[in-house]
């Protein structure tokens, strides 16, 4: 029950101290709790999580809530499930694969199109160009130029790789150097993302691809952040109507095939 006051003009004040509490479920408690050890130091990546017989036991829950606990963050990318002699769940290291996977299956379901992931992954592209400029040293960009370097030569030779994950690569290396692992997170999730689109329409080597990215790296030498980013931008956008263009090209369900 809430309690209320009356103020000086007599206008009722709701309290929100005394809001009903919700009352957590046996699987969401443990997934709290795990998530807490992880943040502060008690557990740490890599390490082997107690059985579903052994968690039930210590929290008083069923092993059925047990189990919902460890598909949930397994779900959430907090844990991963192993198998063979010494199977079980374990604490992730970092990385991008739980984000990943959730926008690829709602990309899947089309609850996500096409086009806000492109502009989703362009954005982000665009926030590492920008620390990039500002943070990155002469290491970071002499990786970015040999990722190009190889790359324009491998095209000279005939030998342009249509292997999606090499296209991601460079993006990679921004990320990188912005010195954030968030960001490089973030980057790596959306680019798998965006490999797993290119998948699906098996595109051909594009020579273009080199001449923006030895642009955008010259802008960034420059510390040019604003140019380099608008010109990731509009490369970006016509990818987007590249795949779009492939995506329309498909029959949809239900619709017969020419």
């Amino acid at each position: 029950m809430q309690r209320t006051e009356q103020t000086a003009g007599n206008q009722p004040v709701t309290d929100p101290v005394f809001e009903p509490v919700r009352v957590r479920r046996g699987f969401e408690a443990l997934s709290d709790r795990i998530r807490e050890q992880l943040m502060n130091g008690e557990l740490k990546p890599g390490d082997r999580l107690p059985s579903e017989r052994e968690l039930a036991e210590r929290w008083g829950i069923g092993r059925a809530a047990a189990r919902d606990a460890l598909r949930s963050l397994e779900v959430a990318g907090v844990v991963e499930a192993r198998k063979g002699v010494n199977g079980g769940f374990y604490i992730r290291h970092a990385g991008h694969g739980g984000l990943a996977q959730t926008v690829q299956d709602m990309v899947s379901l089309s609850q996500l199109s096409i086009e806000s992931v492109m502009e989703a992954r362009t954005e982000i592209t665009c926030v590492a160009i920008r620390l990039a400029c500002a943070r990155a040293t002469e290491e970071d960009f002499g990786l970015l130029q040999r990722e190009i370097d190889l790359h324009t030569n491998l095209f000279r030779l005939g030998q342009g790789s249509s292997n999606t994950r090499s296209v991601i690569e460079f993006y990679r290396l921004i990320a990188q150097a912005t010195h954030n692992p968030l960001i490089v997170m973030m980057v790596d999730a959306l680019s798998e993302v965006y490999r797993g689109l290119l998948a699906r329409v098996d595109p051909r080597p594009n020579k273009e691809i080199m001449a923006v990215r030895q642009r955008v790296l010259d802008l960034m030498r420059e510390r040019d952040a604003h140019a380099a980013a608008e010109a990731m931008t509009l490369y970006q956008r016509k990818i987007t109507r590249y795949l779009v263009s492939e995506r329309d090209k498909k029959p949809r369900r239900g619709q017969a095939s020419r």
